[in-house]
């Protein structure tokens, strides 16, 4: 009798310690799914950003000057069907190309370019722009030129005055505090490029202005996006006083950058034996941090036969061969300039093998 109950005993000792066993199985495989789980959508890379320009050179082209409300919605939504067949997911909108706004402002006057009648314009612009972006599932980013004045001609802001900055941020803050837009994005005007200053008290005033929209951005919300396209050769935009190896290398100036490298391999360069590959590369090496990297690429060069870049007009395959690069360089996506190039009857033949590019894993 007493050894069936120590041997009762026994047995339920061993069940109770093969139930501890198991138990502790089951908790680590739990935990190695959870932790596979969260390293795939940690290392799951991010859409690749399929970008174009809306520049206030598009607008007339585009129909979205001088209209009543329901043309321009019906222009836009015209554009928007463009972007979507070509499958953009980001487009850059001009909001302020010379001081000026493409929206009812309270602080700066309506753009010329998308308005210019005496009387005040019936209707929002960017607030259509952005309902339709955003029913497209398109991001809109909100494409700011920070110093250039009210013409082309005139002196720009000068970037080493507090009100020059103070300007750009108070514009800042009246787009992200009244529209829904995905982020800010700035080009590549800086100093002019007669300006006689050091390059390094150059990039000094710009940094400044940088950080301080940067921080203006993120005080407006964290998922708010700032990122800034500078032209494609590095010195030249030190030169102008875009320090983008600092942009790219310390943390709290941009969210991504599109360098505009719109040349092809072709490029009758001396000095850089492959122009878009060269250029790519470089930019690629001088990314410390690995911020989102795209590039800016010509849609508005395509089927139009240059003597400095014969690539264009020989070939109608160029876009396609740059994406396939910038995958193969885990480059974050690309963006097109400009919008009206979509409409353009030269750049079809290159569209179309941009289409085909796109659909390739």
């Amino acid at each position: 009798m007493k050894k069936r109950r120590r041997r009762k005993r026994r047995l339920a000792k061993k069940e109770k310690i093969l139930i501890s066993v198991l138990i502790l199985v089951l908790l680590l495989l739990a935990a190695a799914i959870a932790a596979s789980v969260f390293h795939n959508k940690q290392s799951r890379p991010q859409e690749e950003v399929r970008a174009v320009w809306l520049a206030y050179v598009d607008f007339k082209d585009l129909g979205l000057h001088n209209q009543n409300e329901a043309d321009f919605r019906q222009n836009a939504q015209a554009f928007f069907d463009q972007a979507e067949k070509n499958s953009i997911n980001t487009v850059y909108f001009h909001v302020r190309a010379f001081r000026d706004a493409s929206y009812p402002s309270e602080t700066f006057p309506m753009s010329k370019y998308i308005w210019d009648k005496e009387e005040a314009i019936p209707y929002d612009p960017l607030a259509i722009m952005i309902q339709l972006a955003h029913k497209y599932d398109m991001k809109l980013h909100a494409w700011l030129n920070p110093y250039r004045n009210h013409t082309l001609d005139e002196k720009i802001l000068d970037p080493a005055a507090e009100a020059s900055t103070e300007e750009i941020l108070s514009c800042v803050r009246e787009v992200l505090e009244s529209y829904e837009v995905d982020g800010i994005h700035f080009d590549d005007y800086f100093y002019r490029e007669d300006s006689k200053l050091p390059a390094e008290e150059k990039m000094s005033n710009v940094n400044r202005m940088v950080r301080s929209v940067y921080q203006q951005v993120k005080a407006c919300g964290n998922h708010f996006q700032f990122g800034i396209s500078p032209a494609g050769n590095i010195g030249y935009c030190e030169s102008i006083g875009a320090d983008v190896r600092t942009w790219m290398s310390e943390e709290g100036y941009v969210d991504y950058i599109v360098p505009q490298i719109y040349w092809t391999d072709e490029h009758s360069a001396k000095w850089r034996p492959k122009m878009f590959t060269d250029t790519l590369d470089e930019w690629i090496a001088a990314n410390d941090s690995n911020v989102p990297l795209y590039a800016g690429l010509a849609l508005y060069r395509t089927g139009r036969a240059e003597d400095d870049d014969p690539g264009w007009g020989e070939r109608s395959n160029i876009l396609a061969g740059q994406i396939a690069q910038l995958r193969q360089k885990s480059c974050g996506g690309f963006a097109l300039f400009s919008a009206k190039d979509f409409f353009r009857k030269g750049a079809q033949p290159e569209l179309e093998n941009y289409r085909r590019q796109l659909e390739k894993k």
